[in-house]
């Protein structure tokens, strides 16, 4: 283990016996994820919930799926009082944009997981190679390609650009060159099936963003500050436990949550989610930076001409964690 993972491991130790225990009323959080499957992705939380560490903490905790035909998931989050949601940092953005009084509080991923996957027989591994090519993204990805194709001077009139279907079936078809995905997951389950498949990270290349950003509402922010920050104390707990018990963690999504998923798969989506995204930039988990959102406002104006925020202590909260790991470390 680095340096940077063994401190922060040490520092998430501490954090253990600072859990508040035995509280006789639970505060109601939800947390609603982005996802429609309780994946890899989310291997910190649902070992923490599963082995009833937020209950430890005073949180009653209920965790949804994100269900087919959802919607705008800022705007829902944005009518709760006690809604946790995680969304992509530029769907976010576009959420305030848009007037939902939302805060991002956290991060769960410290960099991008997005990727352009490919067949290997395209030859695709920087953003020169898609000139001439055809390539789909979902609402999500269209910043994240425009930045891209801007930091490697690549004129955006020479490629061509759809919107992408969930699946990876068009992909396989070559209905398409490249399609956007998670070299964490989406690319890792096409090598698992046997696919030939090679995967461009988007961050590799300029693109700078968070992912899995937790969020609240103004008012969910004002009513339960307090429990959001054991929130993000018990989530590092979770985070470091499945570091530490991979296997375990494996089990128990493919085991009792995700039966369909393939162990394999989950078991690498969940390695590369710890090496690289969990702690990207910061050893505290579900930290964020001032500079890292700068840079990811900057490509999204660019990219939304008419959309406009308001200042970053408006839509920011950095306490949250500030405070959950200055506790932790006694500071």
């Amino acid at each position: 283990m680095n340096l940077k993972l063994w401190r922060g491991f040490a520092v998430g130790i501490l954090s253990f016996a600072l859990v508040p225990m035995g509280r006789s009323e639970l505060t109601h959080l939800v947390m609603q994820m982005d996802l429609g499957v309780q994946n890899a992705q989310f291997a910190g939380l649902t070992l923490a919930y599963e082995r009833g560490w937020f209950a430890e903490a005073g949180i009653e905790l209920e965790i949804k799926r994100l269900p087919e035909g959802y919607g705008d998931l800022a705007a829902g989050v944005a009518r709760s009082d006690h809604t946790v949601g995680t969304i992509e940092s530029g769907l976010f953005l576009s959420g305030r944009a848009a007037g939902n009084p939302i805060v991002a509080i956290g991060t769960m991923f410290q960099a991008s997981p997005l990727c352009l996957i490919s067949k290997r027989e395209k030859g695709i591994a920087q953003p020169a190679d898609l000139v001439g090519r055809h390539v789909a993204v979902h609402g999500d990805g269209h910043e994240a390609l425009a930045t891209i194709l801007a930091q490697a001077a690549v004129d955006p009139a020479t490629v061509t650009v759809s919107e992408a279907a969930y699946g990876n079936e068009p992909l396989l078809r070559d209905e398409m060159d490249a399609k956007q995905g998670y070299y964490v997951d989406e690319f890792v389950k096409l090598q698992v099936e046997g696919h030939d498949v090679t995967a461009m990270p988007l961050k590799d290349f300029g693109h700078v963003a968070y992912s899995q950003v937790m969020f609240v509402s103004e008012a969910t922010l004002t009513q339960h500050r307090e429990a959001l920050i054991r929130f993000v104390k018990v989530l590092d707990r979770g985070w470091r436990a499945a570091q530490a018990e991979q296997s375990a963690a494996v089990d128990l999504i493919v085991g009792k949550l995700e039966p369909k998923l393939d162990r394999d798969y989950q078991a690498r989506s969940l390695a590369l989610i710890l090496d690289e995204l969990v702690w990207a930039e910061d050893v505290r988990t579900g930290a964020m930076s001032k500079e890292t959102w700068t840079t990811n406002v900057g490509t999204f104006l660019r990219s939304h001409r008419k959309a406009s925020l308001p200042p970053m202590p408006e839509w920011t909260d950095f306490g949250v964690v500030d405070t959950a790991w200055g506790q932790v470390a006694g500071e």
